[in-house]
C-alpha cells in the first residue's frame, strides 16, 4: 500500500482542531497504527465516517468492524456504512457445542485469517476498541495485510474487557497501550446534543469524580429501596407514554445475580406488564443457566410482548450476541418464538439441526439463547445506545461499583438518565477506579 497526502473530499469546517488532527492522522497511511479516543459526544463516529469515506475515495480497500454484532449494527445506523464483527472479519471457526456445566466453548476457536493468510483490506477501522479482548486484539494485528494500516476508536473511560486470564485483568487493556505507544488523538471537547446537555455535563462531572446534579435530562432517585423506586418510575413513565418494554428504553444494573441483579429485576419488571392470566410459555434454559426457580437447567416464563436479548452468536439464524428485540408471537403448539429485532423478524424454533465441531448434525434449541432484557448488565449494554436509561446501584453490591461502570452505563443514554441509588454507592463509584 502506498501513502496519499490528499483525498478527493474536503474535511468539514465544523471540525474542531483536535478532530481535524484525528482525521489527518487517520488518513496518513504511512502510520500503520493510530488510536482515537474521546468521551461520549466528542465526535468519534463522525471522524470514523470521514476517514472511511476519504480513504475509500482515494482508492484504498477499507473495512469497518466492531467487537460485537450489536456494536456493528449501531455503527451502520450512525454512519450508513456496513460493519461486521471482528470475528467474522477474521473468519473465526465455530466454537462448537458448549460445556454443559459452564456454557463455555469446549474447544479453542481460531481465526482463518492469520499471518500466513492475511486480510485483503488495506485499512481496518475498528470501533469500540475498549471492548476488545487480548486474544482478539492479537489475532487482528497478526492478520493485517503486509503494509496495511489499522485505526482503532473507542472511549478509554469505559469498562475494560473481561479476560479469561486473571493476570490480564490487572493490566492496562490493549486499547490503553495503543493510545500510549502509537500516534493517537484524545478528543477533549464534547459536541453532541449541544454544550448544555444535561447528560453530557454530568458525564463530565463523573469523569472528574464529582457528584452529578439533577437537571432536565438527569433524574436522581436517592433511596435504599431501589426495586420499589424502579417499579414506581416505570409505572409513572407508562402514564406519560414511555414504555420500558421497548428496546429504546433500558434498565441497567451492575451484574446478573443479587437482589438488584438482572435476573431478579427482569422478573419484577415482567410482572408489571403481564398478569397471571396472560398466556405464559415456559422456555427451557441451558444446563448452566438458572431458571425462574433458581435451579440451573430449568425454565423461564416468557410472554408475547417481552423484551429479550440474544446471549450468543447464532450464525445459522444470523442473530448475534447482544441483539435486543421484542417477542411478537409464540406458537401455542410448537412454542416457536418470533422476535422483532427492529430491522427484521426472526423465528426461533424449538429444534434446529446444525453441524457440530466434528461435522456431525446435532439438534439444538436456539430459544435457550434468548433471555429477558428489561434489565441488562453494564457489560451487556456496552456498544449500545438508548433514548432513556435507568441505572441502579445499591450499597449491598459495592464490590461491583466503580467509576467505569458508572460512566459506561449512564453514557448509553441519548435523552434521559434516571440514577436510582443510595448516596453511599454514588460516592463509592466515583472513588473506585475500576
Amino acid at each position: 500500500m502506498t501513502s496519499t497526502e490528499t483525498t478527493t473530499e474536503q474535511i468539514p469546517f465544523t471540525l474542531d482542531p483536535k478532530q481535524e488532527e484525528a482525521v489527518h492522522l487517520g488518513l496518513d497511511v504511512t502510520k500503520r497504527v493510530v488510536g482515537i479516543t474521546g468521551a461520549a459526544g466528542s465526535g468519534k463516529t463522525t471522524i470514523l465516517r470521514i476517514i472511511y469515506r476519504q480513504l475509500e475515495a482515494a482508492g484504498y480497500s477499507v473495512v469497518l468492524c466492531a467487537p460485537t454484532g450489536k456494536a456493528a449494527k449501531r455503527i451502520y445506523e450512525a454512519t450508513g456504512i456496513e460493519a461486521i464483527t471482528i470475528h467474522r472479519l477474521l473468519e473465526y471457526s465455530h466454537p462448537g457445542e458448549p460445556d454443559p456445566k459452564t456454557g463455555k466453548p469446549c474447544r479453542f476457536t481460531f481465526p482463518k485469517r492469520t499471518s500466513s493468510n492475511r486480510l485483503e483490506q488495506d485499512v481496518v477501522l475498528c470501533d469500540e476498541y475498549a471492548m476488545v479482548s487480548d486474544e482478539v486484539h492479537r489475532s487482528l494485528f497478526n492478520a493485517l495485510k503486509a503494509g496495511g494500516a489499522i485505526r482503532v476508536f473507542g472511549d478509554n473511560n469505559q469498562l475494560k474487557p473481561i479476560e479469561q486470564d486473571e493476570h490480564l485483568n490487572k493490566q492496562p487493556s490493549n486499547f490503553f497501550r495503543i493510545l500510549d505507544q502509537f500516534p493517537s488523538v484524545r478528543l477533549d471537547t464534547v459536541h453532541r446534543q449541544g454544550k448544555d446537555s444535561g447528560i453530557l455535563l454530568n458525564l463530565q462531572q463523573i469523569l472528574k469524580r464529582r457528584m452529578p446534579a439533577k437537571n432536565d435530562q438527569w433524574q436522581m432517585t436517592i433511596t435504599d429501596q431501589p426495586v420499589r423506586a424502579l417499579t414506581d418510575y416505570i409505572m409513572d413513565c407508562l402514564d406519560q407514554g414511555i414504555d420500558f418494554t421497548q428496546v429504546e428504553n433500558q434498565i441497567i444494573t451492575t451484574q446478573r445475580n443479587t437482589w438488584i441483579g438482572t435476573m431478579q429485576l427482569n422478573q419484577v419488571v415482567q410482572g408489571l406488564f403481564h398478569s397471571k392470566l396472560d398466556p405464559a410459555y415456559h422456555i427451557p434454559r441451558h444446563k448452566w443457566v438458572e431458571g425462574d426457580n433458581k435451579e440451573k437447567g430449568g425454565t423461564i416464563r416468557m410472554y408475547v410482548g417481552d423484551k429479550v436479548i440474544m446471549t450468543s452468536n447464532n450464525y445459522n439464524l444470523m442473530v448475534f450476541n447482544g441483539e435486543t428485540g421484542v417477542i411478537k408471537e409464540i406458537d401455542p403448539g410448537t412454542q416457536e418464538i418470533i422476535v422483532d429485532f427492529g430491522d427484521r423478524e426472526q423465528a426461533f424454533p424449538p429444534v434446529m439441526e446444525v453441524l457440530n465441531q466434528y461435522g456431525k448434525i446435532v439438534q439444538v434449541d436456539p430459544r435457550k439463547d434468548l433471555d429477558l432484557a428489561y434489565a441488562i448488565s453494564t457489560h451487556k449494554s456496552q456498544g449500545s445506545e438508548y433514548r432513556r436509561v435507568v441505572y441502579i446501584m445499591n450499597k449491598s453490591t459495592s464490590y461491583m461499583q466503580n467509576i467505569r461502570n458508572f460512566y459506561t452505563a449512564c453514557s448509553r443514554a441519548r435523552e434521559h438518565v434516571n440514577l436510582i441509588s443510595d448516596q453511599r454507592s454514588i460516592v463509592n463509584s466515583l472513588n473506585k477506579a475500576g
